[in-house]
């Protein structure tokens, strides 16, 4: 087992070729928790990246390997104009490493690392879902599975 774990929630391929490793993150984050969270994010993010540099993510997912790679942080209840300043500057940081600029330069394990946010908080998105899911509550649930690490979904609610 590797030392530097990460967790990654979810990884899929898109049409483009490329892949994308999901980061779930739920809130709310208020006070000092905020600021804890802020940086344990940032901890997550850099390990992700360090998990793609060194070839741990192209190890357990092969289907990454040589195919840029984005990592999205999909965040819900969380303060959202702080996480996107958290990405664009980690992302700056990204673009300037040597290390990381060397790597993507060898296409070895993958040819780019993007981060992107995406942000919703739980009401809006939740009557979103009710919406568009046409009666179909047993959809809603599976889609929000792993939102909700595991817990019991009544698709009769």
């Amino acid at each position: 087992m590797e030392s530097n774990q990460v967790k990654i929630d979810l990884v899929t391929k898109r049409p483009d070729g490329g892949c994308t490793l999901v980061l779930v993150e739920t809130g709310p984050w208020t006070g000092e928790q905020k600021n804890q969270n802020m940086q344990r994010l940032g901890n997550r993010i850099a390990g992700c990246v360090s998990a793609v540099i060194n070839g741990q993510v192209a190890r357990r997912y092969p289907a990454t390997i040589g195919v840029p790679l984005t990592i999205q942080v999909d965040s819900y209840d969380t303060p959202r104009l702080e996480v996107d300043i958290l990405l664009a500057k980690m992302q700056n940081d990204f673009d300037k490493s040597p290390e990381i600029q060397e790597e993507l330069r060898s296409g070895r394990l993958t040819s780019a690392i993007l981060l992107r946010h995406r942000w919703s908080d739980f009401a809006s998105e939740l009557t979103k879902r009710r919406r568009t899911s046409s009666g179909s509550a047993s959809n809603a649930c599976s889609e929000w599975a792993y939102l909700t690490d595991g817990l019991a979904c009544d698709p009769d609610a």
